[in-house]
């Protein structure tokens, strides 16, 4: 079998091993190629870039790398795809460069110089984060930052916009209020049984019907503004109802909590407001980052009653 043709069928199965092959994966393919003639296919296909080395456990492996990967790597010397490798591995987390010199071996001046090459090519990007606010993590173009390294929907431009997180919690309160007492007798309650009362995916489809917010909010996002209102003592959680002739609507979901308004008193105490309760973030909050108790000025205002 003449060497191009050991390439090729070499090549197509590194491509169609999605997590890799290993060498013995490969003589059992090519049982009618010699060992020598192998090794030296993966000589060359590494050599153009069509192969990647990948270490599982003590195994090395060879994976397939796409023609549209390779129209991307195609003008990038050794160095700098291994940059590249390092950062694409890093998924939407990114990666810090003191984390990229200890990973590719290589010295600071030199992954800081292949970093701009590869800024240059639009091929990543530097993204800000709120837990390091002082360093930058890298990233492809093509990934959306996660919402540990951005802060979610609370945030914009790496500060807690706390307008909009006040303004969405009150509609929140309004729309559970709405549905927590007896519209016939306002001052009245439900009975101890009523399984009518909203949950936090009806809350969620009220917030994106009426298009109240521009931004995408998934339910775990309106669980952080109801827990935050539950702190608050505004509204309270209510075990869900397993009654199997219940139907959809509020309070409908099954297995679902659902919540319902407190009578607020005319008078509030600012034991009822503290802004730990209410904040969206508030397990990100420790001694050390962007987000501590000590710089918080909305606890400081809070001790000052």
């Amino acid at each position: 079998m003449e060497d191009a043709q050991v390439d090729e069928r070499l090549y197509e199965l590194a491509l169609r091993s999605q997590a890799g092959i290993d060498m013995d994966g490969v003589q059992e393919k090519l049982q009618n190629v010699k060992l020598e003639n192998i090794v030296n296919a993966i000589n060359r296909l590494l050599s153009s870039g069509k192969l990647e080395l990948l270490q599982k456990g003590n195994k090395v492996l060879y994976k397939g790398v796409s023609a549209q990967e390779l129209e991307t790597l195609g003008g990038l010397d050794v160095e700098e795809r291994l940059i590249y490798k390092l950062i694409e591995n890093s998924g939407n987390e990114g990666i810090w460069i003191r984390t990229l010199k200890l990973k590719s071996n290589l010295p600071q001046t030199v992954v800081t110089r292949h970093i701009k090459t590869l800024e240059q090519k639009n091929l990543i990007k530097s993204v800000k984060s709120i837990k390091f606010p002082t360093r930058k993590v890298y990233m492809l173009v093509q990934f959306t930052p996660s919402a540990d390294i951005t802060g979610g929907p609370w945030y914009t431009d790496q500060e807690m916009d706390t307008d909009f997180i006040d303004q969405l919690a009150n509609q929140c309160y309004q729309f559970i209020h709405a549905y927590s007492f007896p519209q016939h007798k306002p001052d009245s309650v439900f009975s101890a049984n009523h399984t009518k009362y909203p949950t936090a995916s009806q809350v969620r489809s009220f917030i994106i019907d009426n298009r109240i917010s521009n931004v995408d909010l998934a339910t775990e996002h309106i669980e952080q503004l109801l827990t935050m209102l539950v702190y608050d003592g505004k509204i309270e959680k209510v075990s869900p109802s397993f009654d199997l002739g219940m139907g959809p609507g509020p309070g409908g979901s099954q297995g679902e909590w659902m919540y319902r308004a407190i009578r607020i008193s005319a008078k509030d105490s600012p034991l009822t407001d503290i802004p730990c309760g209410r904040c969206p973030v508030a397990s990100r909050c420790n001694d050390s980052g962007d987000i501590t108790p000590a710089t918080c000025e909305y606890l400081a205002k809070w001790l000052s009653y």
